[in-house]
Order: C-alpha cells, then structure tokens, then sequence
C-alpha cells in the first residue's frame, strides 16, 4: 500500500507502457515512473497468527482472546483475501500532469467510446475516449476500498472512516472541472516523427463539454423539430474551429462555402432569437425546394447550392449527406454517408491553393479513421418522386399495405402540373378537375391505410413549385405526415409553404 500511494505522489513522468515495460536502463528508470505490481503492494495476511483456545476463542500471538466463533473466522480469513490491489491495464498510458503555468493535462487511454464523444482532429489510432468526473459530483458517493478501480468510475472509493481513497485512475477535481470528452493525447516520440508537419494545427487535443453538446441538442431540437444531431457534425465543428478558431463558421469562406443552420447555435447566433418567432425558426436556411426531410448544414456564398442532412423520420439520424441548387432544379442529389468525404471531393473541383490544402487536411482525417459515417438507409424507397430521393414508408409485401401507385404515371403527372401552371385564367378550371381525380385516388389510397401514396403526391405537387397549389399540398402533407407519425415533418411543411421563400440568403437572422 505504501508503494502504491508513493507511485502516486512521484513527480516523474508515468511510462506509457505501464507494468509491462520492459527497460531496465538507468536513464529510462530516472526519467519515468512505473507503478507497482501485485506483489510490491499486496498486503501479508498471514503476519498475524492466530490460534484457539479450547473454548473455540480466537488466540492471537499476543496473548489476546476473542470470542469469534469458528464461521466468524472463516469470514476473516476469506476477507483477508480481498485485500487493496492495482489490476493490471491493458495498454493504457496514464499521464497525469498538472502544471498551473500553462502546462497540458495527459490522460490515461481508454478503448470504450462514449455517447457524445467528440473525437479530436489530431488522432493518428483508432478512437478512444475517457470519461472524466469530478469529485465534487460524486462526493456523496459510497464506495467499497477494497477495489482500486483500472478504468475510470462513477463511485468515488472510501475507506469505513470516511476518508477519500486516492488513485490515479480516478482524477481528481483539478483535472476536471466538469464532463468533459477528451481524446487521446498523442505524446509518443513515435508519433511525433510520423506527424504531417502540415497538418500540425489539427493534432492537438480537443476538448468538448458534453454539457454543452447536450445543450446544442437540445436547442437544434427545439428550433428545427430535428432529433439528435450525428457525431460527424460536432466533429466537423472540431476541424473548422483548428482552421478559424474565432469563426469556425466561417473556415470554408476561401472556398466559397460557410456553415449555416444548426451550426448557427453552436457559433451563438441564435442565442438571442425570440422563442415567440419559433415557426420562422424552421425556415432557417430552408431553400425553396427543400422537403421536410431536408436540413441544410452548408451553403454556398456564390449561389443557392447548398448540402445538408436527409432524415426519413424526424426524431432518427440523417440516412445521407444530399444537395440541392433550386436555381437548377428541384432534383435532390446523394452526395455520400461522410461529410467530411464529401468536401474533400468538392474541394478537389478547385485548382486554388486554400482548396487543396483543406482537400489535404481532410484528407488526413479520413485515412486516421476516426470519422462516425451515416448508416445509410435501410429499406427501399417505395417511390423515386420529382426530387428522385424517394420516400420511404411502411409497407408490408404480404399484404401489400402501406403504399400504392398513384392512378397516373409520373410523366402525365407532370404533364398535367405543367399544362395547370402555364394556362390562363378560363383553362385552369378544367386542368384542376384532371389534377382533382389523382388527389381524390390519393386521398382514399390513405383512407386504406396507403400513406405512401399521399405522401408521394404531397411532394410532386410540392416540387412542381406552384403557389397557385400551395393549398392543396399543405393539406397532403399534413394529414399524410400525421398519419406516418411524423408531426414534425407536418409542422415543418405548413410553416414552409405558409412563408416559400426564393433567394441564396435563406438566413433568418
């Protein structure tokens, strides 16, 4: 026990390789410290002797009795056993340094991932991450000291008196003030050698505040009707914030792009928005043709291109990273699962020299493999739509319940809305009465439980872009989308079509 607490109160530099370092030169010894092994801190039990009277009392050497019978002995001896002991790590480096004058906080290694882990650009391994808490959160815990623990916990240890056990696998309150995610602190002279000297900047630690990340969550979900944000997104905020740290939003303005929507929490721009406006707060950077499902994270300064998050449910994670430039059309492209893959592409269309130096910083991102990509989406659309996405319902296939076709091809159907759109005032009667017929199929195809019919009307009629029918969509789509228990999606569609806006500056603000 009392190696132990010395190992912990020893200056030196903890060795990375822990107990199962091998050195045995004196400059290595000097310079690094290494915890004690089992059998340096094991606690002898059998110092004592104890032997019993005829009466059946414990007597110890020294003369004194007890009254403890033969099953209380047999107790202590198999509590003896437990005694206090460091289980070995796998792996880990425990770096414990506090310098008040600047100095950089290293931590132990961990392999468990955590929730809301937010991993740093600057990792060269695989990802592993630590979860830090402090004493004071847990100071009304109780905890048996028998057992130092090797990974971090959530119970502090104490002995029966009362007093804290101290163990370096259990930060103290100077280390962290709060939650924090931290990842793994790259310290190695080896990896040191192997670091891009170009790619310095994104090697250092980063440190995120799951409550703060809770909090963005929180308020993303309020203001879009979206669930959880994926990890790439924070982790992107990361890279952006090596880049610019003043304005992290603002990294890819060289390159023509800028970090809007949700981003706009994160960089404080929505701090002062009125909770009384909360409808305007769903049009924020929503572009003309941009369904429900569509939420915009990136959009360019030069024109109405913009990228975002496409989510089949509300309240599920994004199933593709997807574009859209309404000056164009209101065709919806999958640009792939990552993100970050997919700047680099859109960075590598550009000859200038800021364009290829963040390609090859991303670049260095993606071959660490530490990216957290979508899963991409797990049943097939049940119809392609104008914006060629499809949608996605549920459908059984034995009893061929949840969707129908409609009672016209999509060509007529598109005939049909353009002919309505280019006639006068006289001919639009009898064009309506043509697209009325459809709108009634669809309307008993979700009486009968076919929502998926409504649903794929609702957006050919929303992509058609005609304000003229604005109404008709609104009522679609909000029956069709309550029915699918998407009353997100329903909120969303009624405050667009309500405020249809056109432009490439789509901000609120």
């Amino acid at each position: 026990m009392e190696q132990f607490f010395a190992y912990q109160k020893d200056s030196r530099t903890p060795c990375k390789y822990g107990r199962k370092c091998f050195q045995k030169s004196k400059e290595h010894l000097d310079k690094y410290k290494h915890p004690p092994t089992k059998d340096d801190i094991k606690i002898d039990t059998k110092k004592t002797t104890r032997k019993r009277d005829s009466k059946g009392k414990v007597k110890f050497n020294n003369g004194e009795s007890s009254s403890v019978n033969h099953r209380n002995d047999s107790h202590i001896e198999n509590q003896g056993s437990h005694d206090m002991e460091v289980p070995e790590q796998s792996n880990t480096t425990v770096n414990n340094v506090a310098n008040e004058t600047g100095g950089n906080n290293f931590i132990n290694e961990q392999h468990n991932s955590t929730e809301y882990v937010i991993p740093s650009a600057r990792l060269r391994t695989q990802q592993q991450q630590q979860l830090l808490l402090t004493n004071t959160t847990l100071e009304d815990c109780s905890g048996d000291d028998s057992i130092v623990p090797c990974t971090p916990t959530l119970f502090t240890p104490r002995r029966l008196d009362g007093e804290t056990i101290s163990s370096p696998h259990v930060p103290s309150s100077f280390q962290a003030p709060q939650f924090t995610f931290i990842g793994e602190s790259q310290i190695s002279d080896v990896n040191e050698e192997l670091s891009d000297p170009d790619d310095t900047e994104l090697n250092e630690v980063t440190v995120l505040s799951a409550t703060d990340v809770v909090s963005w969550n929180a308020q993303i979900s309020k203001l879009f009707l979206v669930g959880e944000m994926p990890k790439e997104f924070y982790e992107l905020w990361t890279f952006c914030k090596k880049l610019c740290p003043a304005h992290p939003e603002d990294a890819f303005l060289p390159v023509g792009l800028k970090l809007v929507g949700p981003y706009d929490v994160l960089a404080g721009h929505m701090n002062a928005f009125d909770p009384k406006y909360l409808e305007k707060g769903f049009l924020h950077w929503r572009y003309y043709y941009d369904p429900p499902e569509f939420q915009t994270i990136i959009a360019s300064t030069n024109s109405q291109f913009h990228i975002g998050y496409y989510r089949d449910q509300p309240l599920e994670d994004p199933v593709y990273i997807v574009s859209n430039d309404p000056e164009k059309n209101c065709i919806i492209e999958s640009l792939g699962l990552s993100v970050f893959s997919v700047l680099r592409k859109y960075f590598d269309k550009f000859k200038e020299d800021v364009a290829l130096s963040i390609s090859k910083k991303l670049i260095s991102v993606e071959t660490r493999g530490l990216l957290n990509i979508l899963k991409g989406r797990k049943v097939k659309p049940v119809a392609k739509t104008f914006h060629r996405f499809g949608v996605v319902v549920p459908y059984d296939k034995k009893t061929d319940v949840g969707y129908r076709p409609l009672s016209e091809s999509e060509r007529t159907l598109q005939r049909i809305l353009k002919s309505y759109r280019e006639a006068n005032e006289s001919k639009k009667f009898d064009k309506r009465d043509k697209l009325q017929t459809i709108i009634n199929y669809a309307n008993i195809a979700c009486d009968e439980c076919d929502f998926g019919t409504g649903l794929e009307l609702g957006i050919d009629i929303f992509c058609d872009g005609n304000p003229e029918l604005h109404g008709i969509c609104k009522q679609l789509l909000v029956t069709v989308y309550n029915l699918l228990r998407r009353p997100q999606f329903g909120t969303i569609i009624k405050s667009h079509l309500d405020n249809r806006r056109k432009g490439s500056n789509m901000s609120i603000l």
